[in-house]
């Protein structure tokens, strides 16, 4: 995981001085997660608060993720009230359709969850990034909000914080490819019931 993401040296071994600074530890102590076990084997040696570290964005991206799906929470709650449906909304198009697709990677081995609302330039951005594995088109772009944030919750196991030279947009939103297939049809409706119901959607 830590090769994919992080990039390899020019030797082909894991870049460990950005690992390092990702981290905030040093070079020395990503060099003892790396070292063989006393068994003789390559499992890694890093605590399970530094791999939840490495798995994630930095803390102010994650909070503002979650902020975003607070949000899309507290909108859909009140979307079908007129009186609540704020301008901006309308204007952003934000009520309009928008899509949530899983995409694979170009050249990684990784698997991307993205929302966007269709248009030629987005859908073109998102053909360069990866390949479409699976897609569902929701009403509002509150709604795909919702679904994109169950996928990750769901993928929380697998997730991967990629380098930006390795991936530019969305890298809170990665998990491995070996991680376990998403159906976002049926993710969509248990979790977008539950969200109707007033329920608080759940991974």
């Amino acid at each position: 995981m830590l090769l994919d993401c992080y990039g390899p040296t020019p030797r082909g071994a894991v870049d460990v001085a950005t690992v390092a600074h990702y981290a905030g530890v040093s070079s020395s102590t990503v060099r003892r997660w790396l070292a063989k076990s006393p068994d003789g084997s390559h499992r890694m040696a890093i605590p399970k608060h530094r791999l939840r570290q490495l798995q994630r964005g930095p803390a102010e991206v994650e909070r503002r993720n979650a902020q975003q799906y607070e949000h899309a929470l507290t909108a859909l709650a009140s979307i079908e009230d007129e009186n609540s449906v704020l301008p901006v909304w309308r204007e952003q198009g934000w009520l309009d359709q928008h899509t949530v697709a899983i995409l694979a990677i170009h050249q990684r081995p990784w698997r991307q969850v993205t929302v966007t609302n269709g248009t030629r330039r987005a859908l073109g951005e998102v053909h360069r990034r990866g390949a479409t594995v699976d897609h569902l088109v929701l009403p509002t772009r509150f709604h795909a909000q919702v679904l994109a944030h169950a996928v990750m919750v769901r993928q929380q196991a697998w997730r991967v914080h990629p380098v930006t030279h390795l991936l530019a947009t969305g890298r809170t939103q990665v998990w491995m490819a070996d991680g376990p297939d998403v159906d976002l049809a049926a993710l969509s409706a248990t979790v977008l019931s539950r969200t109707a119901a007033g329920g608080v959607p759940a991974g």
